[in-house]
């Protein structure tokens, strides 16, 4: 093997703990929402700790990964970095809820580490090398996911809730020695013209806003006055970004690029997926605990159920590389639709057979490897079709589509679980129909996903 050839294992090494980070602030809260619960007093309120990580990630994404392509993408996930650590210390040093929701505001700005990782690895990976090296940095993801929810749980028994927030704390810091010390400083981008900083700054509000409505509406009534101005205020300000950002010259986010076919396709393919098998925690969290009495549950507690999703973590490892390596020999279109085709095999089998915790786990490792395949490709694509200096703003981007339409599916899953439902005395939970609508609209959506991704090129993705 040549030199130029060779994997830069350090480097690789350094990012993949990065990207672990992301993914373990993000699990971590969901070891701890039990004891948040009985500290706060509300439930609703701790949920906005999850949910605000993640408005916040898919709000900032793209914004972030632009400021990287700009300013340097190195020195750009290092300020993340901080400011994820600064965060996290700000949740542990407080026992308020504003103070740790503002902690928790704070650490989504992490959820930009792929794009900037990602545009890392094809600044520095040979081009033959860079689908190997964005498949491992998605199974980073899968770790820091296992890592967040064993980690988390055992600190919380064994110590205080205060204590997550100061592992994730380390975990960035040690993030931060990492890349510091093996990822080379990029380098600024030569811009021909200025940059038009409000076609980004509209952008992020207006996502927001939207985001806030998807996730608060079912608890203001998504028809309330108040719910549908968040809504509306929300969609003028991204309709007002769109035109900004295709009159503009240089716009700091170009939506000109996503309709470049092999995108847009991935994009679509994208949105389809977040409405459909992204739904795997809502769904599968809910069939676990639901009592035996009701047709279908397997009458788990919680935790237990949360347990049974780590195998499919582990084993989803190894789907990134795999991805990978079959995009660098055949293309993307052939690692997506295989992806694709293993994640709805695996839905369809939830439809027969539902009977013990060992079949469920089985059917969540077949369904989150080809997930995980779907993740994967995604980024590899779009690498190969942009230009360089904008390779972490339009994987940015794709992290904001999945946000959104994982919000629009979550409503549609739960809408159809609620369609029909078995009760006793004052306990309802949904019916084995419900759960049948729900699946068939999974399995339809991840169908749609595969099938739209028959229309990227025949052709190999070369980076």
């Amino acid at each position: 093997m040549s030199q130029t050839a060779r994997m830069p294992w350090a480097l690789l090494a350094a990012l993949w703990v990065a990207e672990m980070t992301s993914s373990f602030e993000s699990a971590m809260i969901l070891a701890a929402l039990k004891v948040l619960v009985v500290q706060f007093g509300d439930a609703a309120a701790v949920g906005w700790l999850v949910t605000a990580f993640l408005i916040v990630g898919a709000a900032v994404s793209a914004v972030v990964g632009r400021l990287g392509d700009i300013y340097g993408r190195q020195r750009v996930l290092m300020v993340v970095l901080v400011i994820g650590m600064a965060g996290s210390l700000l949740s542990a040093a407080s026992s308020s809820y504003g103070l740790v929701l503002a902690g928790r505001v704070m650490q989504g700005a992490t959820t930009a580490i792929l794009p900037l990782v990602i545009g890392l690895v094809r600044e520095n990976l040979p081009p033959e090398r860079v689908p190997a090296g964005i498949g491992l940095m998605i199974s980073g993801a899968s770790i820091g996911t296992a890592a967040g929810l064993i980690l988390g749980g055992v600190i919380v028994d064994f110590a205080s809730w205060h204590g997550i927030f100061l592992a994730s704390a380390s975990f960035c810091l040690v993030s931060l020695l990492l890349v510091r010390s093996f990822v080379p400083p990029s380098r600024r981008a030569v811009l021909s013209q200025p940059v038009d900083w409000w076609s980004g700054i509209l952008f992020a509000p207006g996502v927001t806003l939207v985001l806030l409505y998807l996730a608060g509406g079912k608890a203001w009534g998504f028809g309330s006055p108040a719910a549908l101005a968040l809504l509306v205020a929300g969609l003028a300000l991204c309709l007002l970004w769109w035109r900004r950002a295709l009159s503009s010259a240089n716009p700091l986010i170009d939506v000109r690029t996503l309709a470049h076919r092999p995108i847009a396709v991935v994009c679509a393919a994208s949105a389809l997926v977040a409405m459909g098998t992204l739904q795997i925690t809502v769904f599968f969290s809910l069939l676990l605990q639901a009592p035996v009495w009701t047709g279908l549950g397997l009458g788990l507690s919680a935790t237990v159920a949360g347990l049974a999703k780590l195998p499919s973590n582990l084993t989803s490892v190894f789907a990134g590389p795999l991805s990978g390596w079959l995009t660098g020999r055949g293309g993307g279109r052939k690692a997506m639709v295989t992806g694709g085709l293993i994640t709805t095999f695996g839905w369809t089998l939830v439809l027969f057979d539902t009977s013990s915790l060992g079949v469920i786990i089985a059917q969540l490792i077949i369904i989150s490897f080809g997930t995980t395949m779907l993740f994967a490709v995604a980024p590899t694509i779009i690498a190969s079709e942009v230009t360089p200096e904008r390779t972490s703003e339009v994987t940015g981007m794709l992290g904001v589509i999945r946000g959104l339409f994982m919000g629009v599916g979550s409503q549609i899953v739960t809408t159809l679980l609620a369609l029909d439902s078995v009760t006793r005395g004052a306990e309802r939970y949904p019916s084995p129909e419900a759960y049948h609508w729900a699946l068939f609209a999974i399995i339809g959506l991840t169908a749609a996903a595969t099938a739209v991704s028959l229309a990227l090129p025949k052709r190999r993705q070369d980076t």
